[in-house]
């Protein structure tokens, strides 16, 4: 028998075999198992995941930024962690944006055939007007999926940084891209149902990465969000509230008060606190 590592996702896993005649708890049980492997997975990837942010950085800091392609759960995957960074970190796609095969409908449907369009991943990219200061991040669990390849080649022959984060090897998306993140999660629960542990080790895979960034490009102070956009909502504004009180010791009313005074900007709160302080 071959060891995980040395299977693919679309391989059968033995281990999971007889998941149809189990009970519910041994179902349950047995996924949860099996998801312990993305963690490992992504464990074993450090290094690469660090030498990728590292060149990530030295592009953004020359005004680039990083744009995810993917199709399906991996396209939708990049799609999410891009859509939170605005909200999150102040970062918005001017720093982080997405393509997905199938265009935004993807994002709500499956729209499978969408992964078999080279030309459409150029054309999505041209619209991004991308340069040779920004990343192009593919991101394939098989990395096969002809879209995700054409973008990643394509953003090559103009000069960007281009990496693959896949869970299979070799594939014809590592060769194309500079960089490679390999996540090898092997056999799914389900035979070839990506959505699970390689899925999971991917969105592992992306938040380490744009939350390394962020914290790395000064969108944090120590751990807390500076840069979060809190007027969106009540939640928010209590958390900048929480920020703020925590952060400089100080009673929640007199935080409220220069909040509300900075229409709940937390950087600029901080910076008139920080200036009385002076």
């Amino acid at each position: 028998m071959r060891d995980i590592k040395d299977k693919g996702t679309e391989d059968i896993n033995e281990r999971t075999s007889n998941i149809s005649s189990l009970n519910v708890n041994d179902i349950v049980s047995i996924i949860h198992k099996e998801d312990k492997v993305a963690f490992s997975a992504v464990g074993r990837a450090r290094a690469q995941i660090t030498l990728v942010i590292e060149r990530c950085l030295e592009r953004m800091n020359s005004g680039g930024r990083v744009l995810y392609v993917g199709s399906g759960t991996s396209g939708r995957l990049g799609a999410l962690d891009a859509i939170e960074m605005e909200p999150t970190y102040g970062m918005g796609k001017n720093y982080f944006d997405f393509i997905v095969a199938g265009g935004i409908k993807a994002l709500t449907r499956s729209i499978e055939g969408a992964e078999d369009n080279t030309r459409s991943a150029v054309t999505a990219l041209s619209r991004k007007r991308i340069s040779n200061n920004d990343v192009v991040i593919g991101i394939s669990a098989s990395g096969k999926a002809p879209f995700v390849i054409s973008a990643i080649k394509h953003a090559r022959s103009l000069g960007c940084y281009t990496v693959a984060i896949l869970n299979n090897s070799p594939s014809p998306l590592e060769q194309a891209a500079e960089d490679c993140i390999l996540l090898k999660t092997g056999p799914e629960v389900i035979q070839g149902s990506t959505r699970m542990k390689a899925g999971t080790a991917q969105k592992m895979t992306l938040n380490i990465i744009s939350t390394t960034l962020a914290v790395s490009l000064g969108r944090t102070d120590g751990n807390y969000m500076t840069h979060m956009k809190s007027y969106y909502n009540s939640k928010l504004r209590a958390r900048a509230l929480k920020i703020i009180s925590s952060r400089f010791n100080m009673g929640e009313d007199q935080a409220d008060e220069i909040l509300r005074r900075n229409k709940y900007d937390i950087e600029k709160a901080m910076e008139e606190i920080e200036k009385s302080m002076n």
